[in-house]
């Protein structure tokens, strides 16, 4: 019963609060996947173009330029392309992209996009390509690992043992690891793969560098991912770890995009982006409300109520009056009025290169810089629809808001998007380039706008809070006195069970025993009935059917009258006496729990004993002879 109300208190809070912040670690879907001729990904990279590649099973490799998707595969035009169209890995190294096939490892030129082979490498299953720090090309196959250089010609060859290298890792300080399929964990020493200290009985897999610094990510078939640290030896060098949105990256590669946000392929046709940038909400951050504004003219002396405010970078506050723009230094300083004949602004903000950009409630677009006043026609609202909010990021973008929707304006690029937003939500918002093959060229900043319902805001909402506040609390009220009743209806029981005689043969107490004057024609109904449990105790046959004939009651009516003053239905009511009655015969020591069992109507010991345990915490052969009920009775209250 607490639980439920809980329950309901808890919605009611999130019902009051609605409007809860975006978690700071999102998974965003990747674009343009649609267009890949297999859903199943093994690996996806972006090189240093910005472009998106992706090696698929069955469909070859695809490049996403950010307009179309190009793919690179065997057909009836080009057999013999690749060695197969099943890609198992990829990575990007300046002007070239490292394909590990089914059979093989190409190189494809992005100058003429040529693609070569490189017949050093055996024809196998290339697991794993790698490009370190320095350039060099690392690919794994048939057990070995080969290393190229960054012109593509073969410098060494390791042997790996009897088992297949499945993932190759460069740790930050240059270090090389491979993981073996159903194998363990090597490192390169002194130009041999060397077994390292693995003491784990499940396999690793992937192997990723820690974002705390603190040693390497490993992923295990069976375990999830642990923190291994290479300094140490033996069972101290894991930690158990949990990762966001996937426990392991147990079967899939991961690679960083240009600006540090995870590319993760699961290779079943899951491919996403983990991204940990901040949100910002405007309902959160822009002061429109006529409470913060009068917060602000007293905080900081000002002349009048702000309309939109903003600082500079020196700290200088700007701030609207809806006739002109002024500034003020510090708190309660002489205002500045810089542009006297600007009306009915209704945002602002700052770029990085020190514009003021306003926006009118007419969707007019000013910029003011080094004492020029221009207007942008061509992010200004043609349709004269009144400007929300206004917000720049670091490469000088701006985001409007609107009532109905959002525009992302570029003043550099002059390029222009605009998202509707006629339904309740959040809205995430990023800058498309119009330029050909510039989709990922650029770093990208992923806006997020908050439009609440209307209906949040209306006084009929708040007419229901207020209802739904009012009826939570009668459900408290009715809470309380429901536990009054019940704890009245124990009472009354222990009073009945320690009165009784102490052989189950004398009889019981009479319900028509003289009862006080001073009870209540309820409490006396329920002594009444708690009697006639009584005299009947040790007869598994008198249920709710004959207790109700006794009682003069349909049965209906009794259980309506039971559950009201009891809040038990009729046949926990009866069991609970009896349980009650045998708890006391157990205390008293001088019979087994099997004559007690049948003493108190329960025709099996194997339900006694489940009911006893259910209500006491103990089984009855456990209950001791100086406990009493009172003692143990946490669950006297069923819910």
């Amino acid at each position: 019963m607490k639980q439920k109300y809980c329950f309901i208190l808890l919605c009611t809070i999130v019902l009051l609060h609605p409007s809860i912040s975006a978690q700071i670690s999102q998974r965003l879907q990747l674009p343009n996947l649609e267009q890949l001729p297999s859903p199943r990904v093994n690996c996806i990279v972006q090189d240093e173009e910005g472009f998106i590649w992706y090696a698929t099973e069955g469909g070859g490799v695809c490049c996403d330029d950010g307009r179309q998707m190009t793919v690179f595969r065997n057909d009836a035009r080009h057999p013999d392309l690749l060695g197969s169209n099943n890609i198992a890995s990829l990575a990007a190294a300046g002007s070239h992209i490292i394909i590990g096939t089914f059979h093989g490892a190409y190189v494809l030129d992005k100058s003429d996009y040529n693609i070569r082979q490189l017949t050093e490498v055996d024809d196998k299953r290339v697991d794993d390509v790698m490009v370190t720090k320095d350039g060099h090309w690392w690919i794994t196959a048939n057990k070995k690992v080969f290393e190229f250089s960054s012109d593509g010609h073969l410098l060494n060859t390791y042997p790996a043992g009897d088992k297949y290298i499945f993932r190759l890792h460069q740790d930050t300080n240059g270090r090389i690891w491979a993981s073996q399929w159903q194998g363990g964990l090597l490192q390169l020493i002194d130009g041999r793969l060397q077994p390292a200290p693995w003491p784990l009985e499940v396999a690793p897999t992937n192997i990723a560098d820690n974002p705390s610094g603190e040693g390497l990510l490993i992923s295990t078939f069976g375990m999830g991912t642990v923190i291994y640290q290479p300094n140490l030896t033996s069972e101290s060098v894991f930690t158990p770890v949990s990762m966001p949105f996937h426990q392991s990256f147990s079967l899939s590669h991961e690679r960083f995009d240009n600006n540090g946000r995870l590319l993760v392929a699961s290779g079943t046709g899951d491919c996403f982006v983990i991204t940990t940038a901040p949100q910002q909400l405007w309902y959160q951050t822009h002061p429109s409300s006529p409470f913060l504004a009068d917060s602000l003219r007293d905080a900081r002396g000002l002349s009048q109520r702000p309309a939109a405010y903003t600082f500079d970078s020196t700290g200088r506050f700007w701030f609207s009056t809806g006739q002109d723009i002024r500034r003020q230094q510090q708190p309660f300083a002489t205002e500045e009025v810089v542009l006297p004949d600007l009306a009915d602004i209704a945002a602002m903000t700052f770029a990085a290169d020190g514009t003021l950009w306003l926006g009118s409630i007419y969707g007019v677009i000013h910029t003011f810089k080094e004492g020029i006043l221009s207007t942008d026609d061509y992010a200004s609202n043609e349709y004269g629809d009144a400007l929300l909010a206004l917000q720049t990021d670091s490469l000088q973008r701006m985001l409007l808001v609107f009532e109905r929707y959002v525009r992302l304006y570029d003043p550099q690029r002059h390029t222009l998007r605009q998202q509707s937003q006629e339904a309740s939500g959040t809205y995430a918002i990023e800058l498309a380039e119009t330029q050909p093959y510039q989709r990922w060229s650029h770093p990208e900043r992923n806006m997020v706008v908050e439009r609440l319902p209307r209906w949040l805001t209306a006084w009929w909402m708040w007419l229901i809070y207020l209802i739904i506040v009012a009826l939570l609390l009668a459900l408290m009220i009715h809470y309380y006195i429901l536990r009054k009743q019940r704890r009245r209806f124990l009472d009354s029981i222990r009073e009945a069970v320690r009165e009784a005689p102490p052989s189950s043969q004398e009889s019981a107490p009479s319900p028509q025993d003289e009862a006080s004057p001073l009870l209540n024609p309820e409490e006396l109904w329920l002594q009444k009935a708690i009697a006639l449990v009584m005299s009947h105790i040790d007869k598994d046959e008198y249920g709710v059917e004959q207790l109700s004939k006794d009682l003069a009651m349909s049965r209906m009516t009794f259980y309506r009258k039971i559950q009201s003053a009891t809040g038990q239905k009729p046949s926990e009511f009866i069991r609970t006496i009896r349980l009650r009655r045998a708890a006391e015969l157990l205390r008293e020591g001088r019979r087994s729990v099997t004559e007690v069992s049948y003493d108190t109507g329960f025709s099996s010991v194997s339900y006694f004993s489940r009911c006893f345990r259910t209500m006491y915490g103990v089984p009855p052969t456990q209950f001791g002879k100086t406990t009493t009920a009172d003692d143990r009775c946490p669950k006297d209250i069923p819910n």
